[in-house]
């Protein structure tokens, strides 16, 4: 399976309907009919080639389509540029629009490595996808990382989150942390990620890193 990068996506797909988080490439049509969500849903699926399954979530607000990272590939496969682009057309023909404002991925990270991954799976019910990652099998909640820490923290945070959206969404969401009284602890691997912590401590990572070319 080939797999490609940013550039390589937005090559194709249009910059301003998707987004690439570390969950794949997403993309949100505000639909607030119920039969033409069906209907763009349905003309989806068609779409997509033998043995690469969008996912689709139909709500009262609208269909989000996410087009999935390979865990065995360990990226984006080359054919979600062209189902983008197609998907983008039919979307287009339905005259529905896309809204990237709130496109982004969640996950928790647990400073445990592989050691915690079959406690985390018990309690949670996810299925494992990786050494140290388990999903939720319906794709409704956030994943868990059981990341294997070794930075040189004094004092680690057990847990934080890791949340995943545009640079552009990034820089906009850094600037109301701050002014709602968080900081940045960790900017050194600026552009692609930022740590910050809310005003009690707790640490979130801002990460732009899937969606830079």
């Amino acid at each position: 399976m080939t797999v490609i990068g940013a550039g390589e996506f937005y090559a194709v797909a249009s910059s301003d309907e998707w987004r690439l988080t570390f969950e794949g490439a997403l993309a949100h049509y505000p639909c607030p009919d119920a039969r033409q969500r069906v209907e763009f849903a349905r003309r989806v699926v068609e779409l997509a080639p033998e043995g690469y399954d969008p996912d689709l979530e139909l709500r009262a607000a609208g269909v989000t389509v996410r087009l999935p990272s390979s865990w065995d590939a360990g990226g984006l496969p080359g054919a979600a540029a062209g189902l983008a682009a197609s998907v983008s057309e039919v979307a287009g023909q339905l005259g529905l629009e896309a809204d990237v404002s709130h496109l982004q991925s969640i996950q928790i990270a647990i400073d445990g490595g592989t050691g915690s991954v079959p406690f985390w799976q018990a309690v949670t019910g996810y299925e494992q996808v990786a050494d140290a990652d388990i999903i939720d099998p319906l794709r409704r909640g956030p994943g868990v990382w059981n990341q294997a820490v070794n930075d040189g923290r004094e004092a680690p945070a057990r847990i934080h989150v890791d949340l995943s959206t545009s640079a552009a969404e990034v820089a906009r969401r850094m600037e109301a942390a701050v002014q709602a009284g968080g900081r940045v602890v960790d900017d050194s691997h600026a552009p692609h990620w930022f740590t910050l912590a809310d005003p009690s401590g707790n640490l979130v990572d801002l990460a732009a890193w899937p969606d830079l070319p």
